[in-house]
């Protein structure tokens, strides 16, 4: 750790990624993590990647191959990865006694989508305080409906391990078929929706709500105003076109109070939690697409999810709406939207549509083409929804990820990861101001459309 303290903030943040998933790697091939036969290397690297980088993508099954330890080990990656490896770093810094660099306090504050003004400090306590309160709340709301399950030392672990990997948005679960034995549970499909939801907000959304419920006089800023409005805008959306469309499909035999519960989280799961109550297999194409548009657009910024972003699906489409409206300025909420972030977002948006088109595309041209498996929405969808769901770090599948050979799996593992960290290392590089000296020619248009 100690090596990398010199090195810029975007790099070391890949640094303690790449440290965590090499230590959970080397844990989950302990004979003592899985019962039988150990795990492959590849195996054992794609679950520590898919921990770590909370995704919830599996190759192998998390309640019958890993024993308790292994589930400990996968918990612990998903904790250090929802919380952000920088910042567990940082604080053994801070114990230590070492002054924390100005650059890695920039890189801190900016990886929560917050100012230069907040103090890294004050930063860190807020983000601990409000993980693990919301996870042991989580977590005991979850024991009173998982006691009359399970023994109680196994209700507590359950309990404990669901909340952490919903929170986190990470999508590993210990019960086999994920949630799916809970589907005509409403209070814990409650209870899951809300922790999922709670940490795809960010950090700083949920502390801009509690000062704002202290204080009414405390005005929310634009990034929580518009991480708000269109997390729930999404949420309405997916509700309302899930349940119109898979009534005879994925939600067939359910109630209409079970279909509107399953509908409801199947719009907030696919938003980077990865959770299931139903097999992805059943959805219908114009399911698949709606779930597949809310994985892209994913979470908000400074929190546990993936995705491009909330802010950045908002940007994008408040720029079109104002160009069509014939606006020189993009606003929202009586605030005009920078230049800067506008073109942030085009490039994220950019990038990201690039990075999958190129998984894809390698995916088709080799490895992926020699396995075979039932396929349930054809070769080409059901490998881009794969894909979508590993650069979101989502975890939703349609089984091809667990029928990959090792080739596809290196794929997802790379795909995970630039999911995870190469676009917040982006905004890093995209925050650098100018370089001196930069030579700026004469502009000349160019005819665009």
């Amino acid at each position: 750790m100690m090596i990398l303290l010199g090195i810029q903030p975007g790099r070391k943040l890949i640094g303690y990624f790449v440290m965590a998933i090499a230590v959970g790697t080397v844990l989950l091939l302990l004979p003592v993590s899985t019962v039988g036969s150990p795990l492959s290397f590849v195996d054992a690297l794609f679950t520590a990647t898919s921990a770590v980088c909370v995704t919830g993508l599996t190759v192998v099954d998390t309640a019958s191959d890993f024993s308790l330890f292994g589930q400990a080990v996968i918990m612990l990656l998903i904790q250090l990865g929802g919380l952000g490896i920088m910042t567990f770093a940082t604080v053994l810094i801070m114990m230590a006694g070492s002054r924390l660099p100005f650059l890695d306090r920039l890189g801190l504050t900016r990886s929560f989508a917050v100012g230069g003004g907040t103090k890294s400090t004050s930063l860190l306590a807020a983000v601990m305080v409000t993980t693990f309160v919301c996870e042991f709340l989580g977590a005991a709301a979850l024991f009173v409906d998982f006691r009359g399950d399970y023994p109680f030392g196994q209700a507590v672990f359950q309990s404990v391990f669901h909340s952490v990997s919903a929170f986190c948005n990470a999508g590993f679960s210990t019960f086999p078929g994920g949630l799916e034995g809970y589907r005509g549970n409403i209070p814990v499909i409650g209870i899951f929706s809300g922790l999922i939801i709670l940490g795809g907000l960010g950090f700083i959304v949920i502390r801009e709500l509690v000062e704002r419920a202290r204080n009414r006089k405390n005005r929310l800023s634009l990034h929580s105003k518009i991480c708000l409005s269109v997390s729930a805008l999404l949420l309405a959306l997916g509700t309302i076109l899930i349940f119109a469309v898979e009534q005879n499909n994925a939600l067939a035999g359910m109630s209409a109070g079970e279909s509107l519960a399953n509908s409801f989280f199947q719009a907030v799961t696919a938003r980077t939690a990865g959770f299931n109550t139903f097999a992805q297999t059943g959805l219908t194409e114009v399911g698949l697409l709606v779930t597949m548009i809310l994985m892209f657009i994913g979470a908000c910024p400074g929190s546990t999810g993936g995705g491009i972003k909330t802010t950045t699906a908002a940007v994008i489409l408040l720029l079109i709406y104002s160009r069509f409206m014939g606006r020189r300025s993009t606003a929202a909420f009586k605030r005009s939207i920078s230049g800067e972030s506008i073109i942030r977002a085009l490039t994220v948006v950019l990038l990201a549509a690039l990075v999958i088109l190129a998984v894809l595309a390698l995916l088709m041209s080799l490895g992926e083409r020699r396995v075979a498996h039932e396929l349930s929405h054809g070769w080409f969808v059901d490998n881009l929804f794969e894909v979508v769901s590993a650069f979101s770090t989502v975890g939703l599948s349609l089984g091809t990820t667990g029928q990959a050979d090792n080739f596809g799996k290196i794929v997802l593992i790379a795909t995970m990861f630039i999911g995870r960290v190469g676009l917040l290392t982006l905004a890093f590089a995209l925050a650098r101001p100018p370089s001196r000296g930069e030579i700026v020619y004469a502009e000349e248009s160019v005819m665009i459309g």
